[in-house]
């Protein structure tokens, strides 16, 4: 195979900047709605945007581990939050919350296109280098989790790094800058970790093969670990190093109690499969098809193609990748193996997310060999057509709700970003609890996601993140014990807060893990919740918001109900009697 750098250079290729130009296309609604486009409240607008936020507004960014920073789930130590080695943070801290997660997808899907053309730039031939553009863009279209960073999307450029070592190329600048940026952009616990274990088995699969060290190769491995650990060293103190002032809640964190997603193994396995996963990347099914027809058709043939050795070998591991996968998040087998029970702080199944690129570059090589034949060139073009559109219409968050929604009169209204965060709503909220109780208060949410009260400014004793105190969640506990019931099997919202944990919300039996109650819904009331209100006050609870009415007389009293034209929510404010 040629070097990394024999191919000639990306930046000169007409082609390359027709392809970028088209990925821009894509994405301007974003650029053209603002903040009136769409962002999924599916463990990002209300679980990131606000974290990176309270770091900043509390000039956090270098402080140590210990120092506090209010605001979501009361007050969190420096050490819950992002490193000040990842390049999101950053964006946060020059720009405002809607111009830094816009630049961060942006970025995201432009590195994936890079990382895509230098991927087949390098391995398709010359003579398919005017469709390279076409190729990248399908992958580069993709809707990657952004929190993750370039953790997915860039693997195609990582790999070709490590690929080209293990050949025996000499180590060099450009493989240090590539391997250097992937750990600043992307995430050691969500991708790093099983990319890092990926290219060891690869490493190891070709020793054993040719029986030869490749020491570049090892030694830029140890390298991107070293890196990466070095970029998440608050990570690693505050939950390995701290215990004398911090527990984190993930000591009780059992992902295999939590039945509520791991009960059907043949359903994951698909989901896999045909769908992706919002921790990695929604795919188009066709992509499975596509080699299940390839393969098919292959054995059938006179004459295999040169292709199909590969192909199939990538079949097989992504079969087997995604039912291991599967099997690991199935608690019947994980409760018979021992060992995988006492893993229950980590979900270890998420590398299921390396086969979407093996998937897809395996496709477009089957599309690419399509062209050789008669009438190939006509089904190859009209399936990239296929894969693209797939993306920009069912994929696309914007697309999906102000286009393919209304056509088809199916589905949820979804709010925008300016209705999620309803700012101006909540500063009429705001003034109106700082006249209630001018010398500071806190408020906890129903309804609605508390990260929209502590992006706004109020100090929530509720929210959503990774890594907090334990003695909190004992706190939240103690307030929602009698409201979540028994600790039986079957009652997933028990085992959602005691088992997993994430979310220390004030859950309730009404609208169970429900927080997206927008105003367009059917208002459904929540009657007298089991709440202890005592220990809320003693938490320093002393109001609660909510998307539907709350009714509890003796224990709450009704203040005011807002409403915003830019808001998605109607908001009940009630002051804690704590009689």
């Amino acid at each position: 195979m040629p070097a990394l750098t024999s191919k000639p250079n990306l930046f000169t290729q007409n082609q390359f900047w027709l392809g970028l130009g088209l990925l821009i296309v894509f994405f301007s609604p974003y650029l053209i709605l603002g903040q009136d486009s769409i962002w999924y409240a599916n463990d990002y607008a209300e679980l990131i945007i606000h974290w990176y936020t309270l770091l900043i507004d509390h000039n956090g960014l270098w402080k140590a581990n210990d120092y506090p920073i209010p605001g979501m789930l009361d007050t969190l130590p420096r050490g819950s939050f992002a490193s000040e080695f990842f390049l999101k943070t950053w964006l946060f801290y020059f720009f405002q919350p809607y111009t830094a997660i816009l630049i961060n997808k942006l970025l995201i899907h432009t590195l994936a296109y890079l990382s895509a053309y230098h991927f087949l730039n390098h391995f398709l031939p010359d003579e398919s280098r005017k469709r390279i553009p076409f190729y990248a863009l399908i992958w580069a279209v993709l809707p990657f989790w952004p929190e993750a960073g370039i953790g997915l999307a860039f693997i195609p450029s990582l790999f070709l790094v490590f690929y080209s070592l293990q050949k025996g190329e000499k180590f060099s600048f450009l493989h240090a800058l590539i391997i250097g940026f992937y750990c600043f952009y992307s995430s050691l616990n969500l991708t790093g970790l099983f990319v890092g274990f990926a290219l060891f088995f690869y490493g190891f699969y070709e020793f054993y093969k040719s029986r030869k060290i490749k020491w570049n190769f090892w030694l830029a491995l140890a390298g991107f670990t070293l890196i990466y650990c070095l970029f998440n060293f608050r990570l690693f103190d505050i939950y390995y190093f701290q215990r004398d002032w911090f527990i984190p809640h993930r000591v009780e964190f059992d992902i295999y109690s939590f039945v509520r997603y791991h009960d059907n193994i043949f359903i994951r396995f698909a989901e896999i499969l045909f769908f992706g996963n919002i921790h990695a990347a929604f795919i188009p099914p066709i992509w499975y098809l596509i080699l299940l027809g390839f393969l098919i058709g292959q054995l059938f043939s006179g004459k295999k193609a040169a292709l199909f050795q590969p192909v199939l070998k990538v079949f097989i591991a992504i079969n087997m990748i995604a039912l291991l996968a599967a099997m690991l998040s199935y608690r019947p087998f994980v409760e018979n193996i021992p060992g995988l029970i006492q893993v229950r702080q980590f979900s270890i199944e998420r590398f299921y997310f390396l086969i979407y690129p093996m998937m897809l570059f395996s496709v477009l090589f089957v599309l690419d060999w399509l062209r050789s034949f008669k009438n190939g060139r006509i089904v190859s073009g009209f399936l990239v057509l296929v894969l693209l559109a797939y993306s920009l219409i069912v994929l696309d968050n914007n697309a999906k709700n102000y286009l393919l929604k209304p056509i088809l009169g199916i589905g949820e209204k979804y709010p925008t970003y300016r209705e999620f965060f309803a700012e101006a709503q909540f500063q009429e909220i705001k003034d109106l609890l700082r006249d209630q109780s001018p010398e500071g208060f806190k408020v906890a949410s129903i309804g609605f996601h508390p990260a929209i009260a502590s992006f706004n400014g109020l100090q929530a004793i509720d929210g959503y993140t990774m890594n907090y105190p334990l003695s909190h969640k004992d706190k939240l506990y103690t307030v929602i014990k009698d409201e979540l019931g028994s600790d039986d099997k079957e009652n997933w919202l028990y085992w959602h807060f005691k088992g997993w944990g994430n979310k220390g919300y004030l859950f309730n039996q009404t609208h169970k893990d429900d927080f997206m109650r927008m105003k367009w819904l059917e208002e459904i009331p929540v009657e007298k919740p089991l709440y202890n209100y005592r220990k809320l006050l003693d938490m320093g609870c002393e109001f609660i918001l909510a998307a539907h009415p709350v009714i509890d007389e003796y224990n709450l009293e009704f203040l005011h109900k807002f409403q915003h034209p830019e808001s998605a929510w109607n908001i009940y404010v009630y002051r804690v009697k704590g009689e």
